[in-house]
């Protein structure tokens, strides 16, 4: 559909009125009151700065002809002119009374190039304007399957009401009854199709060798929020960590907003329709369709607009920088999402990085601004750390120490602390976001109380870039001169024994030779008869025992029922998660059975250790009890 007609196109310059060009006309109207009454223009914002064109004006007034401009950006952060003329529009395509304006534009790679790139991702937000510079709406849907030049745009006084209407349908069914205002031919073109809203372009920060990782981790994201879905149907693409760009939000330009930011930036990148004083309208659609939201804002920096050849994923703008947080979304509706330059939200996740020689060697820092993500960032921060400083994809070992800070609306406050040791060949970074997710997500998400998140600052400490493990694979006791094995020896009833496991050392995934651990002494009973044994374990696999009788007569068995019935307290919760058992604890058991006339029993006796890294197996000695 070409449509080189030769309409004149003015510059945006040519686009603004005057506060005094206005009062010019309501002043005009008093002098002369024998004429007609003239109408205020309206105007998108309420200083009148920004004139708008409504919906119902569009409708009414335009032929398939009218000409129209816009803004976007292609490159860099200064927007360009495109060019259009209005197609007709979609009767109720936006909610109830709410009209889908359509325009064939040109310009701004969408109908140039081989392949164009149609109406592409991260063109949402473009406004488009008539010839006397008043706003019309901004583009939001297109065509992009077949790369044609075909924009829906959603009106500028249905954005304007952002936060009052929020249901429509996220794609558009072009129907020959809901088309009106265009030719036979355009009806011909368009009838049958469907117009879907322009998908935000999603990114994180970390590049290429994070993405994977980060849309793992995002597809990972518990609950049921807006943000929490969106973020698990994945797509998120790489950048760069945010850094300063200098350049202000202006209409037409890019604009990141984000769900964390930092060095955790994640989010969506769109256009700004409009600016009015600090507020600032964009996307002409949602981003999660989240109502009430807490985003970050951001510029950006675009470093070209990638076409796409196949018709099946859709062209979009490739994002080369993310500024600084200059301000807050804070309503996600249908329209548009609206916020306020200057309103900085969020709290503060940081992650300290410390070598084999517990040297500092690299922080992380960034803050989560939307809470429904908090399970996200937090386990992000030091998942991508250990990546990045490793400079490998998953493998080596970390102990991981981390501290959450949290609030309830009753005003308690405090610190949940944890720690953990993670070994793995492929999936180290899965691992390190996993625990520390799942306590925020537990904290965040339970009913047990109203609780805020204040701040996380993780502790991790590289031991090594390779996956370093133990397991246990034998038992010592001190002979009085010598270590010598366990198994099969004998120990004196009365008398205390010495004992200490050893290790087989594992190295991605290779036994590279035995070490021996500390040392713990036991005695055994005065009644003890028959065989005995020592069994060394992982504390975090210890199972409940069953019922054990003393050497007294006194039986002691473990508690049931509390497991599935889950913390009924927030205090009981703190507890639970505080219980966890990092993987390089140990427990030594020593048992034996005892007889006291005719009464018989066993024994047990209990001490922890800690190993010098991940440990799993376990190993039992057996030994005889001599009288």
């Amino acid at each position: 559909m070409s449509f080189n007609r030769g309409y004149p196109m003015h510059r945006p310059t040519l686009r603004w009125l005057s506060a005094a060009a206005i009062s010019g006309v309501a002043a005009t109207a008093l002098v002369a009151p024998a004429s007609p009454a003239v109408a205020a223009p309206a105007a998108f914002c309420s200083d009148g700065s920004q004139p708008m064109i409504t919906q119902a004006e569009v409708v009414d007034t335009f032929d398939e002809n009218t000409p129209v401009t816009g803004l976007t950006v292609v490159k860099g952060t200064q927007p360009v002119q495109f060019t259009g003329r209005y197609t007709g529009h979609l009767e109720n395509a936006l909610g109830q009374g709410v009209d889908m304006l359509l325009f064939e534009l040109s310009g701004a790679g969408i109908d140039t190039g081989s392949p164009r790139a149609g109406i592409w991702s991260g063109m949402s937000g473009s406004p488009v304007y008539a010839e006397d510079g008043r706003l019309i709406g901004a583009v939001a849907y297109g065509l992009n399957a077949d790369n044609i030049p075909i924009a829906g745009v959603t009106p500028a006084d249905y954005m304007k009401r952002a936060g009052v209407d929020r249901l429509g349908p996220a794609e558009v069914s072009i129907t020959r009854r809901a088309l009106s205002g265009v030719s036979a031919a355009t009806e011909a073109d368009l009838a049958g199709g469907t117009l879907p809203l322009l998908k935000t372009r999603k990114v994180v920060a970390g590049g290429a060798k994070a993405n994977r990782l980060a849309n793992r981790t995002l597809a990972r994201v518990p609950g049921a929020s807006a943000a929490a879905r969106s973020a698990r149907a994945g797509g998120f693409a790489a950048v760069a960590t945010p850094t300063v760009i200098d350049d202000p939000l202006v209409p037409g330009g890019n604009i990141a907003v984000g769900y964390s930011t930092g060095d955790l930036f994640s989010g969506g990148v769109g256009t700004v329709t409009a600016i009015c004083g600090s507020t600032v309208w964009a996307f002409g659609h949602p981003m999660d369709f989240a109502g009430e939201t807490s985003l970050s804002i951001h510029n950006a920096s675009a470093a070209l607009i990638v076409p796409d050849a196949t018709g099946q994923v859709g062209s979009y703008k490739q994002v080369s920088r993310i500024g600084q947080q200059i301000g807050t979304i804070t309503h996600d509706g249908y329209a548009a999402i609206r916020g306020e330059l200057g309103l900085i939200k969020g709290f503060g996740v940081t992650t300290h990085v410390y070598n084999a020689a517990t040297q500092r060697i690299r922080t992380y820092s960034g803050s989560v601004v939307n809470p429904d993500m908090a399970p996200f960032a937090a386990g992000y921060a030091p998942a991508y750390a250990a990546i990045d400083t490793l400079d490998n994809f998953g493998i080596g070992t970390v102990r991981h120490v981390w501290r959450i800070g949290y609030r309830t609306r009753d005003g308690r406050t405090g610190i949940l602390t944890n720690e953990q040791v993670y070994a793995d060949r492929g999936e180290l970074a899965d691992q390190l976001a996993g625990d520390i997710g799942g306590d925020i997500a537990s904290l965040t998400g339970t009913d047990l109380a109203d609780a805020t998140i204040t701040s996380v600052t993780s502790h991790l400490t590289l031991r090594s870039a390779k996956a370093v493990d133990y397991r246990f694979s034998g038992a010592q006791k001190w002979s009085g001169k010598a270590w010598v094995k366990l198994g099969g020896s004998s120990v004196k009833a009365g008398r205390g024994v010495l004992v200490r496991p050893v290790y087989r050392e594992y190295v991605n995934g290779k036994p590279q030779g035995t070490r021996t651990g500390p040392s713990k002494k036991f005695t055994i009973g005065r009644n003890a008869v028959g065989r005995g044994k020592v069994t060394f374990a992982p504390k975090g696999e210890e199972s409940k025992s069953e019922c054990v009788e003393d050497e007294d007569g006194e039986i002691f068995c473990p508690e049931f029922g509390g497991d599935d019935e889950g913390p009924r307290t927030f205090a009981a919760l703190l507890e639970q998660l505080d219980a966890l058992i990092p993987s390089d604890r140990a427990l030594v058991t020593a048992g034996w059975n005892w007889k006291v006339g005719k009464a018989k029993g066993a024994s047990q006796r209990r001490a922890g250790f800690v190993a010098p890294g991940k440990l799993s197996g376990s190993y039992t000695a057996t030994f005889r009890v001599r009288r």
